[in-house]
């Protein structure tokens, strides 16, 4: 049954209109609230503030955790590397300190090697002045070991001479024979001739009972380790103290 208003309109249909005017603001609010619920999504919490704020303390305390932890991994890289450069630099610290011992000894022998050089030079300038370094006592005392007691020597003349370096001359070291006579350097004589080269000769005379004496006399002197070249000079019968003998000479030269 419918209801009508004294000025004759229906008042039902009034009531329906003026509740679904006054009904739209309250769905535009609802609709909006949803729709910006929509776009927030998760962004709205519903944990109380502590609970939140104990979250974020504890993830802020675990990346200080991870970065802590980085931090400490990279110190211990460091004094690995670190450590390995102080390692070689003690193994070159030792290597260096070798050196420096070696070196303090190599420069306390060159008062010992200074002195060696100063005698090898007066020794070479003596070989060349004089042809040779064998003492004069050391000489008697090889010509005494093999002179026979039945050779008496006269006079001994130690002189020095130069001879020619040619090829072809004699030397203990290539085995020529020791009848060879070194040829004695003359100017104006060979062309081929080299410079000469200063040995120190020694002419023996002496008196034997017989040839047979001179030869073995001369066999010894041959033998001997001081001389090379032994040369005789010449024999001949001499008188001595009423009774023959023979008188010879021969020449040799030190060995180097």
């Amino acid at each position: 049954m419918q209801t009508t208003n004294p000025d004759g309109t229906n008042a039902d249909a009034l009531l329906q209109s003026s509740v679904k005017s006054d009904s739209s603001p309250v769905v535009a609010e609802r609709t909006v609230n949803k729709q910006n619920f929509q776009r927030q999504g998760s962004q709205v919490e519903f944990l109380p503030e502590r609970i939140r704020y104990q979250r974020l303390r504890r993830h802020r305390l675990i990346r200080q955790g991870y970065l802590l932890a980085i931090c400490i991994v990279v110190m211990v890289i460091l004094t690995c590397v670190r450590q390995g450069r102080i390692a070689q630099a003690r193994a070159n610290l030792v290597t260096l300190e070798k050196s420096r011992k070696s070196l303090r000894q190599q420069v306390s022998m060159i008062p010992s090697l200074e002195k060696q050089v100063t005698d090898l030079l007066i020794k070479k300038q003596i070989d060349e002045e004089i042809g040779g370094r064998t003492d004069c006592t050391v000489i008697l005392a090889e010509l005494c070991r093999i002179t026979p007691s039945n050779i008496v020597i006269i006079s001994l003349d130690l002189q020095t001479v130069d001879l020619s370096a040619k090829a072809g001359s004699y030397s203990r070291a290539t085995g020529a024979h020791r009848g060879a006579r070194p040829t004695v350097v003359r100017k104006g004589r060979s062309k081929d001739a080299v410079a000469p080269v200063r040995r120190a000769r020694l002419t023996v005379t002496g008196l034997a009972m017989s040839d047979v004496d001179v030869a073995n006399f001369i066999g010894q002197l041959s033998a001997g380790r001081l001389f090379e070249n032994v040369n005789m000079g010449y024999t001949k019968t001499v008188t001595f103290r009423q009774h023959s003998a023979r008188e010879f000479q021969a020449s040799c030269y030190l060995t180097r």
